[in-house]
């Protein structure tokens, strides 16, 4: 999200939970599937906000109409900054058009404060820990997790940085991309604390390091080129592939990983309930999950972690979704050190 959406986000959702607090908020019991079924099979529809990758997104809808083809998915999909105003938009007029809310942990926060969630426990819940679920309202049902990605030809293995701290050695200096984002700015005084995360920015900024605004993707791209030796805030779900069609890149981690979950939830007063449920279960399930295993995406289901070898000795630290209250501070913060 923008700076600015972000601003608006949090005015925004004190003003619709205000509006909203006359909507009855009854906390659905768990209902067996069969009972499930036979609703969806009378409602025959389902509608997804969701700001996914259309691929992504396309690949786990046709296997959940496989699964159920008395159900026609349609799919709304939303960029991550004008998904929340739309949902807003709609719930003020008296519309309830959607029926499953898909967005990144910061955005399901925000929704979350705004009262656009039903209430629903999926059997699948108890395979999910509390750090990557409001349990009841929306659970992760994929991660991006978040690594270095370095050049091979620029940089041995056993040359490479080991912890956060390494990269303010001298050696590092006019070497490092980044694209100082608030939401990667917040997790790291997360870990550190406030003081000693903006002490480390500061120090990171001494190290001129090329500061990039592009996309994961296109940033990639650059350090397989060899404009930086490596890039401080690449993903897992692009290095993979390009490391598999023998590009010259890699990744590592430091320490302590970043990882935003993305998360799905029903919908306040979705006109297909039914279907919205079964859609959450299926999502969250062994079978949904390996799909988005398929993406190089990572997935949060415990019984799954072996299945992810990649990530077995990584330390995961999920970003806390209320850092989105101060993510206008954030950006402040990284305009400030790093500028530009």
């Amino acid at each position: 999200m923008t700076h600015a959406m972000l601003r608006g986000l949090v005015t925004v959702t004190v003003l619709a939970a205000v509006w909203l607090h006359r909507i009855d908020h009854v906390r659905a019991q768990p209902i067996d599937t069969a009972k499930l079924i036979e609703g969806a099979k009378k409602e025959g529809e389902l509608i997804i906000y969701g700001t996914t990758d259309l691929r992504q997104a396309t690949l786990l809808n046709d296997k959940f109409r496989q699964k159920y083809p008395f159900i026609d998915v349609k799919l709304n999909r939303l960029t991550s900054d004008n998904l929340y105003p739309r949902v807003i938009a709609e719930t003020r007029s008296g519309k309830f058009l959607s029926d499953v809310l898909q967005n990144n942990a910061l955005g399901m926060y925000f929704l979350k404060r705004g009262k656009f969630f039903a209430h629903y426990l999926s059997p699948e819940d108890r395979f999910y820990s509390n750090e990557f679920k409001d349990q009841g309202y929306w659970t992760t049902s994929s991660t991006n997790v978040h690594v270095i990605g370095y050049n091979t030809r620029a940089v041995a293995r056993d040359k490479l940085p080991k912890r956060w701290e390494d990269l303010l050695n001298p050696a590092w200096k006019g070497k490092i991309s980044l694209s100082p984002r608030e939401q990667w700015f917040a997790w790291i005084l997360q870990i550190m604390g406030k003081e000693n995360g903006l002490n480390y920015m500061r120090g990171l900024a001494k190290q001129s390091p090329a500061i990039r605004r592009e996309s994961t993707a296109m940033r990639a791209q650059l350090v397989i080129a060899g404009e930086s030796d490596i890039d401080i805030d690449s993903t897992f779900s692009v290095l993979t592939p390009l490391m598999r069609n023998g590009a010259p890149v890699a990744w590592t981690t430091l320490g302590p990983t970043l990882v935003v979950p993305v998360g799905h939830g029903v919908a306040t007063r979705a006109p297909h309930p039914n279907a919205a449920k079964l859609f959450i279960d299926f999502v969250l399930s062994r079978e949904g999950q390996r799909l988005v295993l398929t993406f190089d995406r990572n997935s949060a289901r415990s019984d799954l972690a072996q299945e992810q070898g990649a990530m077995k000795d990584v330390k995961l630290i999920p970003l806390d979704p209320s850092l989105g209250d101060n993510m206008e501070f954030y950006a402040r913060q990284a305009q400030e050190i790093f500028g530009k």
